[in-house]
């Protein structure tokens, strides 16, 4: 059976996904000796890089969504199914900084499917848990996912590329947003469809998902230290800075400059 990693990078005028997709390569290569595949599109591919990844699979983007009133070239996450080459397949964001061989065990804990359920924030205060809206359940993050080649996998894949294509009907019906494209939320509407309209605990990764929020910077030490700095409002308006040393840890940061400066080399 082989196993690799499956990264999806599409630049867009204030990001340079590939180059975010290169750094987060070279780290799974050094904690996870996993091999990394990506799949990019032509404009993002540049004409010399010194990084060889082991599979680069081209793909059209799609310029649709928007983030900010900027372009956000998120969707299409559903082909990972059909594009890996691995019979298993962990699927990561590009900004999801592997610090530690921690996924590898999930190689051992999965059925055919595994995904992040509940979160927390490196030292700000936010809640442990996102909901899709005030009348719905609880948001499933797709940072983080590992499926093998199997029928319900392919049926899960299958579910979230029909969410996709329909957001605009499934956001009226669960009452959120359909401005911008979440692969959270239609990972969430498509995994509860395939179980159901049930969730089932064996599909949630057994640790939370580690997020770098950004209100909280993040300073290299070495490789795998990080000290971060959370800013905090005092009751009379001033700001207090808290500090923490952060290692072996792995976690999603959100803040896009911020992860380039801790892994840039």
């Amino acid at each position: 059976m082989s196993k690799g990693v499956l990264l999806f990078a599409f630049n867009i005028e204030k990001v340079n996904y590939y180059e975010m997709a290169v750094c987060c390569a070279k780290r799974i290569n050094h904690f996870l000796n996993l091999p990394v595949t990506i799949v990019t599109d032509n404009e993002s591919l540049p004409v010399n890089s010194t990084y060889q990844f082991d599979n680069v699979i081209i793909a059209d983007s799609d310029s649709s969504n928007r983030k900010q009133k900027d372009i956000w070239k998120n969707k299409g996450r559903y082909r990972a199914y059909e594009l890996t080459p691995y019979d298993e397949t962990l699927l990561l964001d590009t900004d999801y900084l592997v610090n530690s061989d921690q996924l590898n065990k999930l190689f051992e804990l999965y059925d055919d499917f595994m995904c992040a359920h509940k979160i927390s924030f490196l030292m700000s205060p936010h809640d442990e848990k996102e909901y899709i809206s005030n009348y719905s359940f609880d948001t499933l993050w797709a940072t983080v996912i590992i499926f093998r080649k199997s029928i319900r996998a392919q049926q899960i894949f299958e579910c979230l590329k029909m969410v996709q294509l329909n957001y605009s009907h499934y956001a009226k019906i669960y009452q959120f947003s359909e401005a911008m494209f979440r692969n959270d939320y239609a990972l969430t509407i498509a995994l509860r469809i395939v179980n159901g309209q049930t969730f089932d605990k064996k599909d949630y990764m057994p640790w939370r998902l580690v997020h770098l929020g950004k209100e909280t910077i993040a300073y290299r030490i070495n490789d795998t230290d990080m000290n971060t700095e959370y800013m905090l409002m005092t009751t009379d308006k001033k700001e207090k800075s808290t500090y923490t040393i952060i290692k072996d840890t792995d976690f999603h940061c959100m803040s896009k400059g911020n992860f380039m400066e801790l892994v840039d080399e």
